[in-house]
């Protein structure tokens, strides 16, 4: 694999959470009166970083696994605003998300390292 993605992916946990610390203490709840236009998922920035933490984990943790095991398998769509109720996002700790996001990130990066070249066709 492209040594630019591996570092990219490496880095993006850092990007993440500079970009998480940019918002203002009292925009990281804030959602708008109308998402009409916003061509992305309708969740707060403290939200949103838990959509990113879940769809690291639930979605391309459990991708690779199958893409390694199962031939053409069938991947489910990760509804991310069931996720949010189910899993109160709102009410999440972003310290707590971050770390566990930095945590996560590390698993693919191991798998890809370790990846032949057949599997990376």
């Amino acid at each position: 694999m492209n040594q630019a993605t591996l570092d990219a992916l490496a880095a993006f946990p850092q990007q993440l959470e500079n970009f998480y610390d940019a918002f203002p203490a009292e925009y990281k709840h804030w959602t708008p009166p109308s998402w009409e236009g916003i061509p992305s998922e309708t969740f707060s920035a403290i939200e949103q970083i838990c959509h990113v933490l879940d769809i690291e984990r639930d979605g391309y943790h459990q991708r690779f696994e199958r893409a390694l095991r199962e031939d053409n398998p069938v991947l489910e769509s990760i509804d991310g605003h069931v996720l949010a109720r189910e899993r109160n996002y709102g009410a999440a700790d972003a310290a707590e998300v971050l770390a566990a996001f930095r945590l996560a990130r590390a698993k693919p990066l191991q798998m890809i390292a370790g990846f032949h070249s057949e599997q990376l066709k």
